[in-house]
């Protein structure tokens, strides 16, 4: 059974075993099955973890088969992309999906959602926001995840020499 937990440093060697299996190859065509594309050593993973109030991992029998990182606004530790993507945004009640990830087998059993879910309920942010990749390999399956399934809409884009990365984004503000 797969549960959802927080995640801290000792999650770190796992999920980059798991960002490892999902890495962006540029000549495969993965857009279906999602992928990342920066992928940090594992000691960086437990540091980001442990940086993190809001990241969880997705094991079973002790092994890390997915993850979510999730970084508050107030919180400093941002990828390049994201940290570019997201300058423009107030930091007080906004949460962003810095990177997700799963094995290949874990793969539409609902883990993502129930990451996802589990961060929402944990931070309660007024704002989330997402980064994907949009070329040179448009990332379909975490395009569909964030904005088919959960309501996240495309704020902007970001082009560097090799890559466009799409700034996503779904407001969560109570209106009474």
């Amino acid at each position: 059974m797969v549960s959802i937990v927080p995640a801290g440093p000792e999650h770190g060697p796992g999920a980059y075993a798991v960002a490892d299996a999902v890495r962006f190859h540029p000549d495969s065509a993965r857009s279906a099955e999602g992928y990342l594309v920066s992928i940090a050593e594992a000691a960086e993973y437990s540091r980001r973890f442990a940086a993190s109030a809001y990241s969880v991992v997705a094991v079973e029998e002790g092994r890390v088969v997915g993850f979510l990182r999730a970084v508050a606004g107030e919180e400093p530790e941002l990828s390049p992309e994201s940290a570019s993507l997201a300058s423009h945004l107030p930091l007080p009640g906004y949460l962003l999906v810095d990177q997700i990830g799963l094995l290949p087998a874990y793969k539409g059993q609902g883990l993502a959602q129930a990451m996802l879910d589990a961060v929402v309920f944990r931070s309660q942010p007024q704002r989330l926001g997402a980064v994907i990749m949009h070329a040179p390999l448009r990332n379909a399956r975490s395009i569909g995840f964030f904005a088919g399934r959960n309501g996240f809409s495309l704020v902007h884009e970001l082009h560097d020499p090799n890559f466009a990365w799409g700034y996503y984004e779904k407001r969560l503000d109570v209106v009474s």
